[in-house]
C-alpha cells in the first residue's frame, strides 16, 4: 500500500475519525517509512501521539513521543484497565478544544510493534492515559466521547493555556 506523502492532519468531523481502522498486516519498508514521517509530524504538531486515522489513513497504528520515548503500536487490544482518573486532555483533531476526560490509571495492551512482533505491556499514569487516547482513535472513539461525569469539551480559553503552562 503506497501512503501519501507529506502526511495532513485531519480534524473532526472526517469520517475516518469515526470508525474502526482496518489492522495492520503488512509490517514492511513502507509501513516504516510511514511511521518515520508519523513521528516526524507528532513532534512538529507538538503532539504526544498521532494515530494513522488522524492523518487520513484507515489503519490501526499509531505512534507515541513521551519523555524521550517513542513507540509504536499496531493493531492493539486492551486487556485489563484499573483505577479511573479524571484529567484535562485535548487533541490535535480537535484542535483549540479541550476537556477533563475519564481514563484508566493503568492499563495492559496487547499490540504488535514496527516489526510485527506480539508486545503485551502495562503502562501506568500520563503514559496510560496517552496509550488509551491513540487506541480509541483506532476504533473512532474521540476523546469527548470519554468525558468525566459532568464535563465538557470546549474552547481553550488564553487564560487556560496560561494555567497549564505555568502548572
Amino acid at each position: 500500500m503506497k501512503f501519501p506523502s507529506p502526511l495532513h492532519l485531519v480534524t473532526d468531523p472526517a469520517p475516518v475519525l469515526h470508525h474502526r481502522a482496518e489492522r495492520v498486516r503488512d509490517f514492511d519498508s513502507e509501513l516504516r517509512s510511514l511511521v518515520a514521517e508519523m513521528y516526524q509530524r507528532c513532534v512538529e504538531w507538538q503532539g504526544v501521539g498521532l494515530a494513522a486515522p488522524q492523518v487520513g489513513l484507515n489503519l490501526q497504528l499509531a505512534v507515541i513521543v513521551y519523555e524521550g520515548q517513542r513507540f509504536t503500536i499496531c493493531n492493539p487490544v486492551r486487556l485489563a484497565g484499573q483505577g479511573e482518573v479524571d484529567a484535562r486532555e485535548g487533541c490535535l483533531s480537535l484542535p483549540g478544544r479541550a476537556g477533563t476526560v475519564r481514563r484508566f490509571e493503568t492499563t495492559t495492551v496487547r499490540y504488535r510493534n514496527l516489526q510485527g512482533r506480539g508486545v503485551m505491556r502495562t503502562f501506568e499514569g500520563w503514559l496510560a492515559r496517552i496509550v488509551q487516547h491513540e487506541s480509541a482513535h483506532l476504533v473512532g472513539v474521540l476523546c469527548p466521547e470519554r468525558l468525566a461525569p459532568g464535563a465538557t469539551f470546549a474552547e481553550v480559553t488564553d487564560e487556560e493555556d496560561e494555567e497549564e503552562l505555568e502548572g
